[in-house]
């Protein structure tokens, strides 16, 4: 019997209010990021990645089948993302990702609680063949850590957890990666874990109109 989804993820902790945007000025196509507090702290806006601050990616990399010199390149090209909410629903939020693949930029809408992402194959985290990854995800204020956004993942190569979280002043983005994979019995691997640092962009064109 083909376990649900509910069954292969996490169950859903209750979200909080949407987190308070940062103030952001435009002008003819530029955004200007003002700094963020503690209290208002938000993933809205740019953000680059540190490479040279990873912390175990190209092993975290190998894990899902690539090569060790496609792991080395991967964890250090450029790796580029924008969020925004979408004000469709309490903290929902649309992430463009230029990874640094060369492929250009990606979006992908992170809804709350459970939902499926369709790929079309060729993939280097989710496989070669067409499928489907399913995920649950959750946003909530945590006292120690102040805002955390969860996506829990179950894809054709295995089981995923991304976890994000921000520094005090919110120009940080820490990005806690752990990934199980699949092996060919069915049975869960040896987990593997990689961090990376993000540093917030404040002066920035949006990702859709570079």
């Amino acid at each position: 019997v083909e376990m649900s989804i509910a069954a292969r993820l996490v169950a859903l902790v209750p979200t909080r209010s949407r987190a308070a945007r940062p103030n952001a000025h435009h002008h003819r196509g530029i955004i200007v990021m003002a700094s963020a507090t503690s209290t208002d702290a938000s993933f809205v806006g740019r953000w680059t990645r540190d490479g040279s601050r990873s912390v175990n990616a190209e092993a975290y990399l190998a894990s899902h089948g690539l090569d060790e010199a496609k792991a080395a390149e991967r964890a250090a090209a450029p790796y580029e993302q924008e969020w925004r909410e979408t004000g469709a629903e309490e903290s929902e939020f649309l992430v463009l990702t230029d990874p640094g693949t060369g492929r250009g930029v990606r979006s992908l809408v992170y809804p709350i609680g459970e939902w499926e992402e369709e790929f079309k194959g060729s993939s280097e985290l989710f496989g070669a063949e067409p499928g489907v990854v399913y995920r649950n995800t959750t946003y909530n204020e945590i006292p120690h850590l102040g805002p955390v956004h969860l996506t829990e993942s179950a894809t054709p190569l295995g089981w995923e957890t991304t976890q994000r979280t921000l520094s005090k002043d919110g120009n940080e983005m820490v990005v806690d990666r752990s990934f199980t994979p699949r092996m060919p019995d069915g049975s869960a691997g040896e987990k593997i874990s990689s961090k990376e640092y993000f540093t917030r962009v404040m002066v920035f064109r949006p990702l859709d109109a570079s």
